[in-house]
């Protein structure tokens, strides 16, 4: 039998053909554009190419598929929204093939939206321009096409809502009330709107350099004036309205009352004339409150209050001045923006009209490189990009009216603020004060701020040095200040860390302060009664916005953070690898877009690289408190060498310090081989126990849910059999108390996650009688083992993210001291063990004392050498302190013979002296 081999050889034949494809115009270099979708398989392709513009795409000779070389704009005008390109294959052995294929780039929300102007001025009048639109700002998406609708949100900071409106999609200004140019720095009120595209979903607009200024014209009474005429009315009806009087309160100060004259005018019906007794001068007092008690025909009285403010003439001498300000640059992202303006020491307040400011030669070229003054007002702008560092500026300062010139020294520290500086803050509120008076110097301080002196108290609270804090946010609202800072000792301190020192030394700052501080930590979610999701899931997140604070001398540029609330639970899915994704050290990889982190070992560390072990030997370590949070769960996977011990407690650490400060807590601890949770939602504390298995060498896993209406806690294979009395040993349920319709159910808590122990607080008695639990908690040892993971809901703690901890050691095997352990013998045993061990060293004692032999010198003629500068009797025998020398002590002889008092008496009655 013959068998014939047929060899059929391949032709290049059938044209390669590429699947229809488009990439995303920010594809990384190697992303696949597009691919072959068949053509002879056999054939290694050989493949060349054109209409490949700036090398955007490379081809890979091996797979056929076609890759991101250069980086895709699809904003580029000319070539980045549709490639097509010429492909030749051939495989070496037969005519080369050809195809054409089209490379279509998605355009992606990749660029910031862009005012249309640089910036804008304008025009209204004090106090008549009242609830009006007095302009518009636009923006554009550079990402869109003009023709398309540009779907932008404007919006603005807190602070600026307190005077001014804007439509969120129109982009109109308007006021609310009325402006007064007393109460604006020079006349002029700066703030700073904001453009979001898709809808407010998309990338934040950078604010303009100087944008939406509302100059007011000034209109100021000079200081010699015609009495103010002072017209009385009164809206009831005639006969029980006016003719009314006015006179000043009995309760006027006298030095005050002896300035002003008020007499009624003659022939006027209810009017009276207020005249200065004396010549006002507005550097000795800007303004006067005078009280006035009215009353009409009726005998209905009423305090009325006027306030005078003295004329501004330019009459006061001009010198120089210095002033700082401190700007905190987020991220080196602050646009080009106006940071403050120049101050020289002048009394008069209102004379910028005659005033010009010229940057100083001496200035160093970095500082005029990143900075500009203008000529006119002497405001500072810092231009966009100017790095971190400390910055002074000289201005030569010329008043035209009376020809005299000054010069302003301005110190500028640019601090640069990163993500972690930002988001690992602390916040508080101060109570009875305004951003504005924060900054300014005090003379009963010392001369110090009240800015500064918070700073001081802060960095005392940490041992740290001052320059370690950074107060990088004060803004105005209802009643107070709201406060966030920061305190860096590499690393940043943890939110956790700032806000639970705070609440245990609140009183003490307040008072050397001399402030109030009603609330610590701003963040709703946690007050029950103010989320702004109700009795839903609150999470918490911050937006940073750029901001000025100033006063006389000292400015700070810092952030306005706006607080967002999302009204659900969930870890934020990430669409890319980041810097931040992976942690302790992981590196981050996406395969076929899929996440996944290359972490140090796979025993101890989660799938983001989480530290899931760590070991406690009765210590304690901080962290982030759960979320509020529908629905929850929190699991703990624990081994222990101790029949008892506190696994985690969250919640109040002192006393109730304000009203509404939330009362719920969970306590979960070991007691005697018996699991005990404890928690309080709010509306009645509750108790579930489970007994465990006495076992050392186990692990035991607990899970402890909560929703609407019930709570479960569960122990996966607790050890203990099932009895008839008790059919289900390992889980334990309970309803939760309160009213059918509303129970409360969220787990809302300010204080730390304490996991292993309790740090110093207040004892269970004093806050369950302080917050009205309705069960005590009984306190017990830290906890002493290891803690395998630790997870509430779909959020794994990352163990290692404590800077507040005693006795904990990160993971579960790292090594430990040597220390002795006595084991679980019988009182008796380890007592006769001590004894004997007291008896032999009392032996050696002895032995050592009998055979310790007496030193002798054989060439000295006493037995007993003095030790001594002085006499001495034999030790243990009368010895004594004196005060004489004797200054023979072992001298020798020429001949080497020892000096003694007998050898001497002996030598001279030989007569050899």
């Amino acid at each position: 039998m013959t068998t014939y081999w047929i060899t059929v050889q391949d032709l290049n034949d059938v044209a390669p053909v590429f699947a229809p494809s488009g990439v995303f115009e920010v594809g990384a270099s190697g992303e696949q554009g597009a691919r072959e979708a068949h053509g002879d398989p056999p054939a290694r392709p050989r493949p060349g190419y054109s209409g490949n513009e700036e090398e955007k795409f490379r081809i890979d000779s091996a797979t056929g598929d076609v890759l991101v070389n250069r980086p895709l704009d699809f904003d580029h005008p000319v070539f980045d929204r549709n490639f097509t390109m010429r492909v030749r294959v051939s495989d070496g052995a037969n005519a080369p093939a050809e195809t054409e294929i089209t490379i279509a780039v998605t355009n992606v929300n990749d660029l910031q939206p862009v005012f249309e102007r640089a910036n804008y001025t304008f025009t209204v009048t004090e106090n008549a321009d009242c609830n009006i639109t007095f302009g518009k700002v636009s923006a554009i998406d550079p990402d869109l096409p003009m023709s398309e609708n540009q779907n932008i949100l404007y919006y603005l900071s807190s602070l600026e809502l307190a005077n001014f409106t804007i439509g969120d999609t129109s982009g109109e200004l308007s006021l609310k009330g009325c402006l007064d140019r007393e109460a604006a720095t020079r006349g002029t009120m700066t703030f700073y709107p904001r453009a979001n595209d898709e809808g407010g979903r998309g990338h934040d607009a950078n604010p303009a350099t100087k944008p939406d200024t509302a100059r007011i014209p000034e209109n100021v009474i000079p200081e010699d004036v015609d009495p103010i005429l002072i017209q009385l009315d009164d809206l009831d009806a005639a006969g029980n309205g006016c003719p009314c009087q006015m006179d000043f309160m009995d309760s006027t100060p006298p030095a005050l009352r002896g300035k002003f004259n008020l007499t009624e005018v003659e022939g006027a019906d209810s009017q009276y004339a207020l005249r200065p007794t004396a010549t006002l001068d507005r550097e000795e007092q800007k303004a006067y409150e005078l009280p006035f008690l009215t009353r009409d025909s009726q005998g209905v009285s009423g305090i009325r209050f006027l306030t005078l403010e003295v004329g501004d003439e330019n009459d006061s001498p001009m010198t120089d001045g210095t002033s700082s300000i401190k700007v905190y640059n987020y991220k080196g992202q602050f646009p080009a923006m106006v940071i403050g303006s120049v101050h020289v020491t002048d009394l008069d307040d209102y004379d910028l009209d005659s005033k010009s400011f010229e940057v100083d030669p001496v200035t160093s070229l970095d500082a005029q490189k990143h900075f500009r003054v203008d000529r006119e007002s002497g405001d500072i702008t810092m231009l966009e990009g100017t790095p971190a560092g400390s910055y002074t500026l000289r201005v030569k300062v010329r008043d035209s009216e009376r020809g005299e010139t000054a010069t302003g020294r301005v110190t500028v520290k640019v601090v640069g603020l990163t993500k972690d500086a930002v988001m690992q803050s602390g916040s508080l509120r101060i109570s009875s004060i305004s951003a504005k008076k924060m900054m300014e110097s005090s003379e009963t301080a010392g001369g110090r701020s009240l800015y500064e002196r918070l700073k001081g108290e802060i960095a005392n609270l940490h041992n740290i040095r001052v320059d370690q804090v950074d107060i990088f946010t004060l803004r105005d609202v209802d009643g107070g200040v709201d406060v966030r800072y920061n305190c860096h000792s590499s690393p940043y301190y943890s939110t956790v860390r700032l806000n639970a020192v705070m609440m245990q030394r609140r009183e003490r700052v307040a008072e050397s302060l001399g402030v109030e501080i009603p609330l610590i930590d701003m963040n709703l979610c946690l007050l029950e009664g103010l989320s702004p999701c109700g009795d839903r899931s609150c999470q918490h997140t911050m937006r940073p916005n750029g901001g000025v604070v100033a006063g006389e001398t000292a400015t700070m540029v810092g952030l306005d953070i706006t607080d967002d609330y999302i009204c659900g639970c969930g870890e934020f899915v990430a669409s890319g690898c980041s810097e931040d994704y992976c942690f302790n050290g992981g590196t981050c990889q996406e395969v076929n877009k899929t996440l996944s982190c290359a972490c140090l070992d796979d025993s101890n560390y989660g799938p983001r690289c989480e530290l899931m072990t760590a070991r406690f030997e009765r210590g304690f370590a901080w962290y982030e408190p759960p979320s509020a949070c529908e629905n929850s769960s929190l699991s703990m996977v624990f081994e222990t060498s101790d029949a008892s011990g506190v696994l985690l407690y969250t919640g109040p650490t002192v006393p109730r310090p304000w009203p509404g400060y939330p009362k719920d807590f969970l306590y979960v601890f070991l007691n005697q081989w018996t699991l005990e949770a404890y928690l309080d939602l709010g509306s009645g504390t509750l108790n579930l126990a489970i007994p465990l298995e006495e076992n050392y060498e186990r692990t035991f896993e607990l899970v402890l849910s909560w929703g609407r209406d019930e709570v479960v806690f569960e122990v996966i294979d607790c050890g203990v059999n099932a009895t008839k009395e008790d059919p289900v040993p390992c889980r334990r349920s309970l309803f939760l108390p309160g009213t059918s319709r509303s129970p409360s159910h969220l787990l809302n808590v300010q204080g730390p996650l304490q996991l292993g122990g309790i740090a110093s607080m207040a004892s269970f008695r004093r806050l369950s009688a302080s917050y009205r639990w309705t069960l005590t908690p009984p306190a017990v040892l830290p906890f002493s083992g290891c803690v395998f993971e630790l997870r509430h809901n779909d959020y794994l703690y990352d163990l290692n993210a404590t800077d507040y901890h005693k006795m904990t050691f990160h993971p579960c095997d790292a090594p430990r001291a040597a220390k002795v352990v006595l084991g679980h013998q019988p009182a008796t045993i380890i007592f006769a063990s001590v004894l004997c061990l007291l008896l032999v060293v009392l032996v050696i004692l002895c032995l050592a004392r009998r055979t310790r032999k007496a030193i002798s010198y054989p060439d000295l003629e006493r037995e007993v050498v003095k030790e001594t500068l002085g006499r001495t009797d034999v030790e243990g025998f009368g010895e004594k302190d004196v005060t004489n020398f004797d200054f023979k002590f072992l001298q020798v002889t020429p001949d080497g013979q020892l000096l003694t008092d007998q050898a001497e008496s002996d030598r001279m009655g030989a007569g050899r002296w």
